[in-house]
């Protein structure tokens, strides 16, 4: 189904002056929280550099640069969607500073993470939501604390981590050579 080229340009002239006023209060919502937002994500950038270094693995300025672009803007369209619905629906519950914090919630544990690895200490978040649920039911037992916190030897560690970037850079390479081989 085709939609007709003058159909599309006359609902987009009269929607956009519209919802001008509704986007311009969500971005005046949201500036506060993105402020926040990118400094922990600059914040997570800084702490898997700092991991990297201490762990000797090859430090890749432009990966890290891309993941990072690529976190900012889903949390940036996460957190403005968000303001969005709450300027709909009338500014009455603060959506937008439990979006905020979700993120940073998300990215602590990464940073937290960073910093615990060359340690020796890998944190896993699977296993941290399935404690903090059967938490909920009871008491946090022995083997699920263990579960959460295991200690690992620093070369295992290193070696875990190289891993991942080599299986990311051949899953890119994968993906590259199936585009080429569909023309």
């Amino acid at each position: 189904m085709q939609i007709n080229h003058k159909i599309v340009l006359a609902s987009s002239g009269i929607l956009i002056p519209t919802l001008m006023p509704f986007l311009k209060e969500a971005l005046v919502l949201m500036i506060p929280w993105f402020v926040v937002m990118l400094t922990v994500v600059l914040t997570d950038l800084a702490s898997g550099i700092w991991k990297a270094y201490k762990l000797q693995i090859p430090i890749r300025f432009s990966r890290g640069c891309r993941d990072t672009m690529g976190k900012l803007i889903v949390y940036f369209a996460f957190v403005m969607m968000i303001c969005c619905w709450n300027v709909a629906a009338g500014s009455e519950y603060n959506y937008s500073k439990w979006a905020a914090l979700l993120i940073i919630v998300i990215e602590g544990g990464s940073i937290i993470g960073n910093i615990l690895k060359p340690h020796g200490i890998d944190i896993s978040m699977g296993a941290i939501i399935k404690a903090f649920l059967n938490h909920s039911i009871g008491p946090l037992t022995c083997p699920e604390v263990d579960e959460i916190i295991e200690k690992k030897d620093l070369e295992q560690i290193r070696e875990e981590e190289i891993e991942k970037l080599a299986a990311d850079d051949t899953g890119k390479k994968t993906k590259k050579v199936t585009k080429k081989s569909n023309k």
